[in-house]
């Protein structure tokens, strides 16, 4: 199985969807199997490995091939939405992508973002460069011009996603919200952000 395939619909999509308004012109960066197009049609997805995008394009999704460290291939002002998930914990430099989404948003439009806590879990993936937590990701948005809205926890512990697809809601259940708070509970940090509107 490869990395994408790990990283596909997640049981919980609503924690990712409820944060965008229906209709929204949505850029997904780093966006995997292109999953959030389904729920929005206005989409453009940006990943760094070519048969991503290809195989996209072979369904007919807007998927484009981006070094994510560099300036996006979007224009100014063009998006209601931005979601990194699972992306920051990538990158060497990842102050320059915040930037490239405040560049990307429309005014008043929404950026959510999510990464591995600060946790020994997170370093089993060899690809992540840095964890996170509630403290650097809120410096890192508000520091680039955003206005926070949320930084909170959400579960990744194994099954997680499993139950939350059992869910008529799409959602982690509220017992799942909860324990991300105890200690070693394997979490993620996420934030909602939004770009100011003056």
């Amino acid at each position: 199985m490869g990395y994408h395939e790990w990283h596909a619909k997640p049981g919980y999509y609503n924690d990712v969807v409820r944060h965008f308004r229906p209709g929204s012109r949505i850029l997904d960066v780093g966006c995997g199997t292109a999953w959030l197009s389904e729920f929005f049609p206005d989409y453009v997805g940006l990943d760094n490995f070519q048969s991503t995008v290809d195989k996209a394009k072979e369904q007919g999704i807007d998927v484009r091939l981006a070094d994510l460290e560099e300036e996006l291939p979007v224009g100014d002002r063009e998006f209601d939405g931005v979601v990194l998930k699972d992306v920051l914990e990538h990158l060497l430099d990842p102050v320059s992508l915040v930037k490239e989404v405040h560049r990307v948003l429309k005014p008043g439009g929404r950026v959510f973002a999510s990464s591995p806590d600060a946790q020994r879990w997170s370093w089993n993936d060899y690809t992540h460069r840095r964890p996170w937590t509630r403290i650097s990701m809120r410096r890192l948005f508000a520091d680039q011009g955003f206005d926070v809205k949320t930084v909170s926890y959400e579960s990744v512990m194994p099954g997680s996603s499993i139950i939350s697809g059992l869910l008529p809601a799409k959602r982690r259940p509220a017992p799942l919200v909860a324990a991300t708070w105890l200690p070693g509970w394997r979490r993620n940090v996420w934030i909602l952000a939004a770009r100011p509107n003056s």
